[in-house]
């Protein structure tokens, strides 16, 4: 009942203000007492209330025609037509705005307003574009910029690159589109149009991103971020999170991802747009399905799912269903998987329908139309051969009928042995995956065993035997006196033991993760403190080998991580920089503030690494040896990443061969998690 009133109230204040503006244009225009600024009034007016008072903006541009024609204004005709084109093209009737469009042209040519015959060009364009008509919008759009150009009008300049730039992107023409964007940016550059900026910086990211530049396109995606803090917008924001979101989903590095999808996400909730909470959610759940969190993205899909049913959209459904049922299946539930596959299977037979009875609504108004226009011809020839036509007409109807017909018997038809067919495909499919899965990871299971048995019966079992044979060999000097020589003995014994600790240590730490028994407590870490911590650890074999340790940070930087796993981190990699580093080199430790995370780098100007080992640099096979014959094992490296991810950072290597090496990871900003608990608290 209070729904109904509230209604009823609405209806009498909206007409109470439609009123009002009317009563405002007719006030002043009685004020207004010549007929050329009445119909300049009514243009602009009209022109900055067509989205919002259609209709009021429809009567009144048709009064301006009106006057124009009647007082041989042909410029004010034409604007006038230009605004009635405007509403047609807002219902979508595309017919009727490009003849109004037309006849704008035809009186601009009279009054030889060339200003307004491009203008027009430019809104005619658009009419092209929705119609896919490329070549026709395309001449619109290059006649207006050749123009505007002679002009030096940049605003519309601006407005013609990007218009030309859309074509070419719906051509797949992406080379031209990018230099179209480009162009438009040079201008949005300039402060007077910097208003166009974010449109431009998208327009450039969207193109790299289809040519898989994704690095790149991040790259003017997060100009967008820094635009958008001078001129705040919680819509384009997180379309801008989205995009940067989905560049690295595209490029594996999927915690980035998942960290920008998620801002995207918050925002999204707030704007409370359940579509775009939709596509933000099927990131989130396709970036964890591909870190294996198969829990977590089982909880976006599912929660995909319910908004997609609440606001009615079979598309959004069909797609969460589809991935619930691959996720169940990593989760070795193949019932359920089932399930939710035969959900997935309806939805899509479902839409099938409703595309077949669109076609099917297509036809027959296509039908109607041709049906109508036969019987305007008939009418107009209605003494010639009026038999021959009517026959003619039922001869047609009757083909239309038939063929209709056997497309909708067909269509049952192969549909019914279709389904059976994609059942039974599914379930075979569905099989041979988790059969695949399953030998996958038996046959890493295993290639890990036989890795982690060589590093005990060889790599622990070398250095141990080494502590024994030098133990005898202390002996053997005390026994003979030889004390001089029992300072270099005792340094080897040093080393020997320290590489047995070091390797016990990866050991324990990459055991306790793997069975997820190593507990994560993230503190607040100030990184200048850590790092000169970890140099003294390590000075002193430094300078055994003449290699000089130096900092490269000052500022104070903190971050939140879980202390023994940085410090575990920071050992292994310098640990290896020492190792691979010759006798008077430099390796330098330092760190800067990103926007979200902190970047921490260990750069060695040693042997570096061949270019075909970089790429498996993180898996467990590769193993090399330092400067004095050092082994490695390939363990630290591979425990640092599973370290660096588990604090929701990245882990790469640049080197080449010859100059150096340099280690770089990131972990998150203490600043990040103050904001984000004080949000949560308030």
């Amino acid at each position: 009942m209070q729904k109904l009133l509230l209604f009823i109230l609405l209806i009498p204040s909206g007409l109470q203000l439609l009123g009002q503006n009317n009563e405002y244009v007719d006030k002043k225009l009685d004020s207004i007492q010549n007929v050329h600024d009445q119909i300049k009034f009514l243009n602009d007016w009209t022109g900055k209330n067509y989205r919002s008072l259609p209709e009021s903006t429809l009567f009144y541009s048709e009064k301006c025609l009106d006057l124009s024609k009647s007082n041989n204004d042909y410029s004010g005709a034409g604007n006038a037509l230009v605004r009635i084109a405007l509403i047609h093209k807002r219902k979508e009737d595309y017919s009727q705005a490009l003849n109004l469009y037309e006849e704008a042209i035809a009186y601009y040519s009279l009054s030889k307003d060339t200003l307004g015959i491009n203008k027009t060009y430019l809104n005619r364009g658009s009419i092209y574009l929705k119609l896919t008509k490329y070549d026709l919008a395309l001449n619109d759009y290059i006649s207006s910029l050749q123009y505007f150009e002679k002009v030096e009008n940049q605003k519309q300049t601006l407005s013609a690159y990007n218009n030309i730039g859309l074509v070419y992107k719906n051509l797949k023409d992406l080379k031209k589109a990018l230099t179209y964007y480009k162009k438009a940016l040079q201008i949005a550059l300039k402060p007077k149009y910097n208003s166009y900026l974010y449109y431009c910086y998208n327009n450039i990211g969207n193109i790299l991103s289809i040519q898989n530049d994704f690095q790149q396109a991040i790259t003017f995606y997060k100009k967008n971020i820094d635009f958008l803090k001078n001129t705040p917008n919680k819509y384009r924001l997180a379309q801008t999170y989205h995009n940067i979101g989905a560049c690295f989903l595209e490029m594996e590095q999927y915690a980035l991802a998942i960290d920008y999808q998620q801002q995207s996400l918050k925002l999204k909730e707030e704007i409370g747009n359940k579509n775009l909470i939709i596509t933000s959610l099927n990131g989130l759940s396709h970036a964890n399905y591909m870190m294996n969190n198969f829990e977590e993205s089982l909880k976006y899909s599912e929660k995909a799912l319910r908004l997609g049913q609440e606001i009615g959209n079979i598309k959004f459904q069909e797609n969460s269903t589809k991935e619930i049922s691959k996720i169940l299946m990593q989760q070795l539930k193949p019932d359920s998987a089932l399930i939710y596959l035969a959900k997935y299977e309806r939805l899509s037979d479902s839409i099938l329908n409703i595309e077949t009875l669109k076609q099917v609504s297509e036809i027959q108004a296509k039908y109607e139309a041709e049906k109508k226009e036969a019987h305007i011809e008939l009418l107009k020839k209605e003494n010639k051969s009026k038999v021959t036509q009517r026959n003619g007409l039922i001869f047609i109807l009757f083909l239309i009928a038939g063929y209709g017909g056997f497309i909708v018997y067909s269509y049952y038809r192969n549909k019914k042995v279709t389904k059976l067919l994609s059942l039974q495909k599914a379930r075979i499919e569905r099989s041979k995956e988790l059969l695949d899965y399953r030998n996958k990871e038996l046959k890493i299971s295993n290639q890990t065993k036989n890795k982690l048995f060589q590093i005990i019966s060889h790599d622990l079992r070398s250095p141990l035997a080494s502590v024994s044979g030098i133990s005898d060999l202390i002996q053997i000097l005390l026994k003979q006196g030889r004390y001089e020589e029992l300072n270099e003995t005792s340094q080897d014994l040093n080393e020997c033991v320290t590489r047995v600790l070091n390797l016990t240590d990866n050991l324990l730490s990459w055991s306790l993760n793997q069975s997820e028994k190593l507990p994560f407590t993230p503190v607040v870490i100030p990184v200048k403190n850590l790092l000169i911590s970890i140099i003294e650890i390590y000075k002193r074999g430094a300078l055994e080998k003449n290699i000089l340790l130096e900092l490269d940070l000052k500022q104070n930087l903190f971050v939140y991580a879980d202390k023994p796993m940085l410090e575990t981190v920071v050992r292994n990699l310098l640990n290896n920089a020492i190792k691979f580093t010759p006798a008077g080199g430099l390796i330098l430790l330092g760190a800067q503030m990103l926007e979200q995370h902190t970047e921490i780098w260990i750069q060695d100007n040693g042997v570096g690494i061949p270019e075909s080992a970089i790429e498996h640099i993180f898996e467990l096979d590769e193993t090399s040896e330092g400067t004095r014959g050092e082994k490695g094992n390939g363990l630290g490296l591979i425990l640092c990443k599973d370290f660096i991810e588990r604090n929701h950072g990245a882990i790469w290597v640049e080197s080449k061969e010859g100059k150096g090496t340099t280690f770089k990871f990131t972990v998150p900003n203490a600043e990040n998690i103050y904001i984000k608990e004080s949000i949560a608290h308030q």
